[in-house]
């Protein structure tokens, strides 16, 4: 294998709508990191037209590995900082094409009650999509890989005027996706979220255990002072005032149970029944 530019990426996985936003913006703040918010085109660079979001080491080849390592490895110099930081939730289908790619990655897994992740979610499947996103997603894909982000664009564009102002799909696609396009939207979320966190836990084993950190959200919301020095540690990133100050003042618990009031008993009971949580 080829030497890597990018040395111990600190990768942050989790499901959509799980706080990796939250957590990412947090560690974006510490001076050593420079932080890529979902360079999802990035990833899939020579894997684009796939019918789902899951790659294995098979799926690496050594042209694919060099194209994504200069990719943030050039992010990381323009920058002038010292260590690599992305979040992308679709990551938790490739771990495993991601350890052949960086064995020495630091992984940090967040997870959330499902019931709450469903909630955040019916909320996104009625929100437009942002054009900045869009714009992001086209300026860090290769334009001979534009062609594979049609059916996306349909999905979100086209059709959601068709069924009622909400999205087809959103988000992480696993393998079978397409047979829940019909289910009831909790449902649909929950058995993504089901799949999805049960790929990274499986797959996450399969790196060494010094560098696999698995963290919950509400944990965290209790207490982020503590766990951040925590993940900092784990990093090997020096405690930084500026962060654990921003914590303090921005984390809140606010919505860790807003799912108690805002989804129905019957949506409750599919979300659980879904996800065995």
């Amino acid at each position: 294998m080829e030497p890597r530019r990018v040395r111990r990426p600190i990768l942050l996985l989790g499901a959509p709508r799980s706080g990796t936003t939250m957590l990412g913006n947090l560690l974006a703040g510490h001076p050593a990191v420079a932080y890529w918010e979902e360079p999802r085109g990035v990833w899939t660079a020579g894997n684009a037209y796939r019918r789902d979001d899951s790659l294995a080491e098979t799926d690496l080849t050594p042209r694919i590995a060099r194209r994504i390592d200069a990719a943030f490895a050039d992010f990381l110099s323009r920058s002038g900082r010292a260590r690599f930081l992305e979040k992308t939730p679709g990551n938790l289908l490739r771990l495993r094409f991601i350890r052949a790619l960086y064995p020495d990655a630091l992984l940090i897994h967040l997870t959330r009650d499902p019931r709450a992740v469903v909630r955040s979610g019916l909320a996104m499947l009625s929100t437009p999509p942002r054009m900045d996103r869009v714009i992001d997603r086209l300026r860090t894909t290769r334009p001979s890989d534009w062609p594979a982000l049609a059916p996306q664009f349909f999905r979100e564009v086209v059709a959601r005027p068709f069924r009622g102002g909400r999205k087809v799909f959103w988000g992480p696609r696993p393998p079978g996706w397409r047979g829940w396009l019909d289910l009831p939207p909790e449902r649909m979320l929950a058995r993504q979220w089901r799949e999805l966190v049960t790929a990274g836990r499986r797959d996450l084993e399969t790196f060494p255990a010094e560098n696999r950190c698995e963290l919950r959200y509400e944990d965290f919301v209790r207490a982020p002072e503590a766990h951040l020095r925590r993940l900092l540690a784990f990093c090997g990133l020096e405690e930084n005032d500026e962060v654990l100050r921003r914590a303090r003042e921005t984390v809140t618990t606010d919505r860790a149970d807003g799912w108690r009031t805002e989804l129905s008993n019957e949506q409750v009971a599919a979300v659980e029944d879904e996800t065995g949580e």
